[in-house]
């Protein structure tokens, strides 16, 4: 008989698109040749306002167990009160060293965890009766009450936490700090997110285990115009508002250019009608690959990454990118590859484009080579499978 393990996550579905959702569904497969798979989630597909609106119960996918508990608290007004009260707190501490940043009392950065939710007490419950029937319990991610009440759920040490965490104002509450510090084990995306676990939190265990990226090349998607390209969910803390400003600045300087941005994904910021803009909605997996192939470069302008998922699909099908370098996550790759641009602020964002497109043939196959050389050494399944499953076995022996 196998063992069992749990794998604790906000939201399970599969058409949810979201990094951390598609790390939690990956580790499951990876894990279920070896273990019995639980993924012990909520009723809520949307991260907003955390309604109810999947089945309670448990659902069988590729023989794992997906159990959904409800919601208690959809999120109120309240939370967005209490974020705006963050984001001055933080504001007014810049400069200051990391564990000085936030001055709030416990209480109240527990008050802050709980409200943004989702609050799911019957997932609590189920970890508090049931711990031992699993060897491990792996909770994703760092910010959540699903993590953070879940493992005070716990009546054994048998749990690990990935963060999936990026420099940005929660990550510097001092409870998160200690939750992280007293973590029997934590697994990181990238060598760039360790170091922000180590520079936030003064914690310097745990392992890059990261996540496996497809790298099947396809053939490239057949436009009417050179683009750039843009996939994921389109909103501002995606960088997506800035990104979209700065192509049309780029226009302005460049009035005669074909070139244009297209963008796949979950619209949240209302991309509405731009020159030079084309927005596709959601696409399949094909479209999206043959779209990443195709393009000039792929744009990644999102300040807030752990890993980027998309950007590590699009650099296997050996297209330049050009990230956000306030990034760690992202220059790392950059960096690591010997390929792609980077830049901090609009008018090195307008040159990294302008060095994209004049790229001549033998420059971005140079790019491209890189890049996927990069993905494939790094991201490969037995590579991840292997770091995955030394982690687990090591700590369901104690």
């Amino acid at each position: 008989m196998k063992r069992r393990i749990a794998i604790v996550v906000q939201r399970c579905h599969e058409q949810i698109v979201g990094g951390s959702e598609a790390l939690a569904w990956q580790y499951a497969t990876l894990l279920e040749p070896h273990f019995d798979v639980d993924i012990l989630t909520t009723a809520a597909s949307d991260y907003v306002h955390w309604r109810n609106d999947l089945p309670i119960g448990v659902e069988y996918r590729e023989r794992i167990a997906i159990h959904r508990f409800r919601v208690a608290t959809e999120r109120s007004n309240y939370f967005g009160i209490l974020w705006d009260r963050l984001r001055a707190q933080f504001a007014r501490s810049e400069g200051r060293p990391p564990s000085e940043r936030m001055t709030w009392p416990e209480a109240l950065e527990e008050e802050f965890i709980r409200a943004q939710g989702p609050q799911c007490p019957d997932l609590h419950a189920h970890l508090a009766a049931r711990a031992d029937d699993y060897s491990v319990v792996i909770f994703l991610t760092y910010l959540y009450p699903t993590t953070f009440d879940g493992i005070r759920a716990m009546p054994h040490r048998r749990w690990m936490i990935v963060p999936c965490v990026h420099d940005e104002p929660p990550a510097y509450l001092k409870t998160i700090a200690h939750m992280a510090r007293t973590a029997p084990d934590l697994l990181w995306n990238t060598s760039a997110e360790q170091e922000i676990g180590r520079r936030l939190w003064n914690v310097d265990h745990g392992t890059v285990v990261s996540m496996t990226v497809e790298t099947t090349a396809v053939e490239a998607a057949r436009e009417p115009n050179p683009y750039l390209l843009y996939c994921g969910r389109i909103d501002v803390n995606k960088g997506c508002a800035h990104l979209l400003d700065g192509f049309a600045a780029w226009k302005q300087a460049h009035p005669q250019s074909k070139l244009e941005l297209v963008l796949t994904g979950h619209d949240v910021l209302g991309v509405g009608s731009r020159p030079g803009v084309r927005y596709l909605g959601f696409v399949d997996e094909a479209r999206k690959f043959g779209l990443m192939a195709g393009a000039l470069a792929f744009v990644q302008p999102s300040p807030y990454e752990s890993l980027s998922i998309v950007l590590l699909e699009a650099m296997a099908q050996r297209v330049p990118v050009v990230v956000n370098a306030e990034c760690e996550a992202l220059l790392e790759h950059v960096e690591a590859s010997g390929s792609g641009f980077s830049y901090r602020g609009q008018a090195q964002m307008l040159a990294a484009i302008d060095a994209a497109v004049a790229l001549d043939r033998g420059a971005r196959e140079t790019h491209g080579s890189r890049a996927r050389a990069y993905v494939v050494e790094r991201y490969g399944r037995e590579q991840v499978t292997a770091r995955l499953l030394a982690e687990v076995e090591a700590l369901a022996a104690g």
